[in-house]
């Protein structure tokens, strides 16, 4: 960061037309796209100064903000006060160091100006500063301003997928420590890519970053914040679309459903600490999180390993130990890529990895699966191995093998039912793995599939039934 040369503060004189001295402190590069911007004038007349903007909005702090393109960069501008631009940008930089998403700090700006008369004691004017402070930040490339809500298509599971990410977001903060203070749509940017869904913290003014845990009583306010300000942002976007006044696109139902999910994925986290350490019980963990975020919703896109333990050496410790807790605990989030994600990307995500087609209510415990797989060969190796390479491991020892084990076991079944046989197994022998604490073999777990279906078959025609020594 640097300070523009000569840029102590000074008023202009607006008489003779020049422009007031500008401090700004940013990167040079950015400074040099920047510089040529009317900072001179209020923010909301830029487009009159010939500056073409991707669109201009106010918070609910009211404070306006500007999004334009310089030489390729997206920047959000906002007019606020010298010391909040300041503070903001300062907030922004400590929370690159944690694990949320917001919007990245370039820097500030601060233009003079005259001094603003604001009463009057004994028959002498009292002044506050006239300076204005801008806060510049930088939108990354599938971030899309704000004004993308007034757009939204506010159907019921758009609706989800947009309070999912909202939710997730803000829980995200809370659990790294911060208190935003300001939670509402209008604060909010919306980011698509791959056909994941993700909210960004879009303006932290009012942020706090506490040492610690968040406080239960911060945690009520942003959560009681963000719902109060559903109702105007709605009404606001209503009367931007001309709607009828008795169309409601937030009703309490959105509410109940926002404070719901965030109870429910909170509760989601914290139960990981509760958890066994061992070998087995860690991976219990990992696709017990798995299944119960994909419930809520949610996605995991993809983990790294826990702990550095080779796998023979967890093993071996579990075997004479009897289970003992071994590696460092996992934390709620450790390790966990969340994302929000929309209809058919994990069939296409299947397709991108294995190239087959593969229903997507099939695709998506698939998936699952390949995470567990490549969080083993991870933790075997002690880093995390990649998802390129956990596919190609997966296909050889799992994919090809099962899918020319159904192509005998069950040759005239359709796609649904193939891969619901596919899904069925891999669960199969998981369940045989964890209780029987030891790796078995997908043959083995598939030869025990095809003899407990069988048996299962014989239930029917008045066999004994299955016990639990069955699955």
């Amino acid at each position: 960061m640097h300070l523009a040369a000569g840029a102590t503060p000074e008023r202009g004189d607006a008489a003779s037309g020049a422009a007031p001295a500008v401090t700004e402190r940013m990167p040079a590069d950015d400074w040099a796209r920047l510089a040529g911007l009317p900072w001179h004038a209020p923010l909301e007349t830029w487009p009159e100064h010939g500056v073409v903007p991707l669109t201009l909005r106010r918070g609910e702090s009211r404070h306006p903000v500007l999004f334009v393109e310089r030489e390729g960069q997206r920047y959000a501008i906002k007019e606020t006060s010298p010391g909040a631009a300041e503070r903001e940008i300062a907030v922004l930089d400590q929370l690159r160091t944690r694990p949320v998403r917001t919007i990245a700090p370039v820097g500030w700006v601060v233009v003079p100006d005259a001094p603003i008369v604001v009463d009057e004691i004994a028959g002498h004017p009292v002044y506050v500063s006239g300076d204005r402070g801008y806060c510049v930040t930088r939108l990354a490339e599938h971030v899309l301003p704000n004004s993308i809500l007034y757009r939204y298509p506010f159907t019921d599971e758009n609706k989800r997928l947009l309070w999912n990410a909202v939710v997730e977001l803000l829980l995200g903060l809370h659990e790294a420590g911060v208190y935003w203070g300001d939670p509402s749509l209008a604060n909010v940017l919306i980011a698509f890519g791959d056909r994941r869904l993700a909210a960004v913290m879009a303006d932290a003014e009012t942020a706090e970053i506490v040492p610690g845990w968040l406080a239960e009583g911060l945690r009520r306010q942003d959560l009681d914040a963000l719902l109060e300000s559903l109702e105007w942002q709605a009404e606001d976007i209503r009367l931007a679309r001309d709607l009828p006044d008795d169309q409601q696109l937030v009703t309490a139902g959105d509410a109940a459903y926002i404070r719901a999910q965030y109870t429910a994925l909170r509760s989601a986290h914290e139960a990981e600490a509760e958890q066994a350490h061992t070998l087995y019980g860690r991976v219990r963990l990992v696709r017990q999180r798995i299944q119960r975020l994909a419930e809520l919703g949610y996605s995991v896109l993809g983990q790294v390993p826990l702990t550095a333990h080779p796998l023979e050496a967890v093993e071996a410790q579990i075997e004479a130990e009897d289970g003992a807790p071994i590696g460092r605990p996992a934390t709620p989030g450790q390790g966990m890529d969340v994302a929000t994600v929309r209809r058919g990307w994990y069939a296409q995500r299947i397709f991108e990895l294995l190239g087959v087609r593969v229903p997507d209510r099939y695709a998506a415990r698939i998936y699952e699966h390949i995470n567990v797989h490549k969080w083993l060969l991870s933790e075997h190796a002690g880093t995390d191995v990649g998802m390129e390479a956990a596919v190609r491991d997966w296909r050889e020892r799992v994919h090809t093998p099962l899918m020319v084990f159904l192509a005998s076991y069950a040759p005239e079944a359709d796609r649904n039912t193939r891969f619901a046989m596919y899904v069925a197994i891999l669960d199969h022998t998981w369940r045989m793995s964890e209780r029987q604490l030891r790796p078995v073999t997908l043959e083995e777990g598939a030869m025990d599939y095809a003899l407990a279906r069988s048996r299962r078959e014989l239930t029917r025609m008045g066999t004994p039934p299955l016990t639990a020594e069955d699955y």
